[in-house]
Order: structure tokens, then C-alpha cells, then sequence
């Protein structure tokens, strides 16, 4: 049975590229759940009120984080561009646009 809702990766990018807000369909953040762990995708900074700055003098306006014991999340990776994000490889060194279609990818929420 498939777990996954999305059946191509322009479904996913499409709910996070664009002015935010979920009443017009785009979303902030996803909580899933790939191989037993779960993650969150998140537009903007979870914890701090500004985004990062990345060494290379973009903003970080994606991140993706593993949830902890305890339930507290904990940063992989920031990223300044949806591409930066599905080439990402901080989830067992598989690029995340890997991850987000995989049928066993289990979406748990939005927001």
C-alpha cells in the first residue's frame, strides 16, 4: 500500500513555492516519516525569528530537520532554493528529491 501522496516531485514543490500561506495552497512545513525516522521539511527558520545567512551570502529559506527524543527537532540542513533542497543528501546520503517520492515516504502533516 502506498503511503506517499505524491506521485511526482512538481506535486511537492508546487505546495512550497510561492507565497506561503495554506489557504492558497501553499504550505510551510511537512512532517513525514522515510525508513522508520521522522523529518521536516520547513520554509524559513524553525526556531529563530530571521533566516540564515549561508556562507556564500544566500538566504536559507528552506531547511530540513530529523525529530528528536523528546520531540524537539534538529537542523540537517539549510537551503537556498528548492533545487539546493532536492539535490540535498543529509537523509542517509539519498538526494531528498529521492525521498519525497518514495512510496514508503509516509506524510504525516502540513501546516
Amino acid at each position: 500500500m502506498r503511503k506517499n501522496e505524491y506521485t511526482s516531485i512538481e506535486q511537492f514543490t508546487n505546495q512550497y513555492i510561492g507565497i506561503w500561506g495554506p489557504s492558497d495552497g501553499h504550505w510551510y512545513g511537512l512532517d513525514f516519516r522515510w525508513h522508520g525516522q521522522e523529518y521536516r521539511f520547513q520554509t524559513g527558520s524553525m526556531y529563530n525569528s530571521e533566516n540564515t545567512i549561508l556562507p556564500d551570502g544566500r538566504e536559507a529559506i528552506f531547511g530540513l530537520y530529523v525529530k528528536e527524543k523528546g520531540g524537539k527537532y534538529k537542523i540537517l540542513g539549510e537551503y537556498a532554493t528548492m533545487s539546493d533542497v532536492l539535490e540535498s543528501t543529509v537523509l542517509d546520503g539519498i538526494p531528498f528529491r529521492k525521498v519525497i517520492e518514495d512510496e514508503d515516504t509516509e506524510l504525516m502533516g502540513q501546516d
